[in-house]
């Protein structure tokens, strides 16, 4: 049962002073209150000054009634002064938080001299919520357990909290989560759990926001949430990651198949999403998933890992969805220590040339050496150009390498012509990102003739990376490199952008034909027409043409016949090292 007010235990009297008279400079004079007095003027003025609180005070004898004193404060609450119902009370407050406090309180009841805050919603005579801070202290006196306390409005101080909180953890544009929220909820995860991050990348959308403006992303958005939010899945939020990257917390227990159907549902709602503002641009996206982070698993990590993968999708041509698992895993740890560690293996030099023989058609001698790099890695073994010079392109590195090959072709072919006092050439790749550097062309200049080298026995094979056709710095640098004595090649004609007037407006001396067309054309009678085609122009114009990947007798005896100038493939020989390539002359 519940205590009545009146039985609430007295407060005992007390004097501040002595009632008998004191000394007081030499004099005897009565000074201060007696208890009596003093309890009464407690008594009838303490009220008043709980009535100027600016907070509200309460008793709670047991967790059925609860007495509200300062009604200034209170009734702003629809709560009078006096004895009222701890029900009633918890009927005001926020639903989300009621259950909460209601635990809260009956456990801090049963404890003693025990101080407890609690922040909470409660609903005022407005309709509208403020939030409270309750602090309360329990204690017991002549057996009787109590709990004292008093009530603060604090709804300034969370509104502050709200936007310092969307000033620190939100996307302005978008309004959704951004990046630092994303690292703290990552550092709250249960460990008990299971969670996993996909990390979306979006098409060709950069372009089309300039030109239309940031609403195209946000209403794509505004769709792709409400579209998320009716797939059975559980989110824990959303994240703009960057300006154009987002990212998914994903909750609950999926295996790798069940993740990449998720990725699935997720491309569907964000093409659906897309369709719904009709924007005809960015349809497809990449998506990286990292499937049960780990509690022990840096949050940094996880979103480079997660980012990583979505990168490494985007570049396959079967899918855009991987998860970080598998196959999948080894061949993202590849790509990125190949990214990470290409810098280092060529200020170390771990990178080495090797050089595969070109044949002359007819007199079946060497004419030619195509350079090769190689690295071979002590933690992934045999690293393949096509893994690594986009890598030196995109970083910034492709200069350096492209020198480094160069200079070792020149060592390669001083060392070759002095012991065999033949003409034996040196076929060196080119990218058009080293070509379109203004001082390409002067630096290799220096470089033959540091080693000696006749710029005529150096033929540059221009990789088809972009179109030349109508690029005319490059055209201006082909020229220039013409003029200073370099043969130039177009390398892997008919698999890139080429057309026929590279014949014709670029300075070439070669052409070399990719062995997908050189394969192709061995069952497809209208290829063959076309290659035919191809090796007569070519001969017409005093260009030599070059067929790759001649892998038989039969192939090389047709394309013999056929007229090319020179064959290179297995048939012949694999890439040599320097000491084998030194010796080797004719097949």
């Amino acid at each position: 049962m519940s205590q009545p007010i009146s039985t609430i235990q007295p407060r005992p009297t007390f004097t501040l002073v002595p009632e008998s008279s004191v000394e007081h400079n030499g004099s005897n004079e009565s000074v201060g209150l007696t208890g009596a007095e003093l309890d009464a003027l407690m008594d009838n003025q303490f009220r008043h000054m709980i009535d100027v609180m600016n907070d509200g005070i309460f008793y709670m004898a047991d967790s059925e009634y609860v007495c509200f004193y300062n009604p200034s404060f209170y009734s702003k609450l629809g709560i009078d002064s006096g004895i009222s119902c701890l029900n009633d009370w918890l009927n005001l407050v926020h639903p989300l938080d009621r259950d909460s406090l209601k635990v809260q309180v009956d456990d801090h009841i049963q404890d003693d001299e025990s101080l407890v805050k609690t922040e909470y919603r409660i609903r005022s005579t407005s309709g509208q919520y403020i939030w409270l801070e309750g602090s309360a202290l329990t204690k017991t006196v002549n057996g009787k357990r109590f709990m004292i306390g008093c009530h603060k409005d604090i709804s300034d101080r969370k509104l502050m909290e709200t936007y310092v909180e969307q000033a620190s953890f939100r996307d302005g544009h978008s309004g959704l989560a951004n990046e630092q929220k994303l690292a703290l909820d990552l550092d709250g995860l249960d460990a008990t759990q299971s969670y996993h991050l996909m990390y979306i990348q979006p098409g060709d959308t950069r372009s089309h926001q300039t030109l239309h403006g940031s609403e195209i992303m946000r209403d794509m958005l505004a769709y792709l949430n409400s579209a998320l939010s009716e797939l059975p899945d559980e989110f824990i939020d959303m994240y703009r990651i960057q300006s154009h990257d987002f990212a998914i917390l994903v909750f609950g227990e999926y295996d790798e198949q069940s993740l990449h159907d998720l990725g699935e549902r997720v491309f569907r709602a964000y093409q659906a999403s897309i369709k719904s503002i009709d924007f005809l641009y960015g349809t497809d996206i990449s998506i990286g998933i990292y499937p049960n982070i780990s509690q022990l698993a840096s949050k940094i990590d996880v979103l480079k890992v997660a980012a990583r993968t979505s990168q490494f999708a985007s570049n396959q041509n079967d899918h855009s969805i991987r998860v970080y698992s598998g196959c999948t895993k080894a061949k993202v740890d590849r790509h990125f220590y190949i990214e990470k560690e290409l810098g280092n293996a060529l200020i170390n030099k771990k990178l080495s040339v090797k050089f595969q023989p070109i044949i002359c058609a007819k007199t079946k001698s060497v004419a030619s050496f195509e350079s090769l790099v190689r690295w071979k890695s002590e933690v992934h073994g045999e690293i393949y150009p096509d893994e690594f010079i986009t890598v030196a392109e995109k970083n910034g590195l492709i200069s350096e390498l492209g020198y480094f090959v160069f200079e070792s072709a020149c060592q390669f072919l001083k060392q070759y012509q002095a012991v065999h006092s033949n003409t034996a050439r040196v076929n060196i790749n080119v990218s058009v990102l080293q070509l379109l550097s203004q001082s390409f062309p002067d630096k290799l200049m220096q470089l033959s003739d540091h080693y000696g080298i006749d710029r005529t026995s150096i033929v540059l094979e221009l990789t088809e990376t972009i179109s030349l056709d109508d690029n005319k710095s490059a055209n201006t640098q082909l020229n220039r490199l013409k003029d200073l004595g370099f043969r130039l090649s177009l390398d892997d004609f008919g698999a890139g952008y080429s057309s026929l007037n590279s014949f014709f407006d670029l300075p070439l001396s070669q052409i070399k034909i990719d062995k997908s067309i050189a394969w192709r054309s061995i069952e497809n009678p209208a290829t063959f027409e076309y290659l035919t085609f191809i090796t007569n122009l070519c001969n017409d114009y005093a260009i030599d043409i070059v067929i790759e990947g001649i892998e038989d007798a039969a192939m090389q005896r047709l394309f013999t016949d056929m007229g090319a100038s020179y064959l290179q493939g297995y048939w012949f020989s694999k890439p040599l090292t320097i000491a084998s390539a030194s010796y080797y002359t004719k097949v």
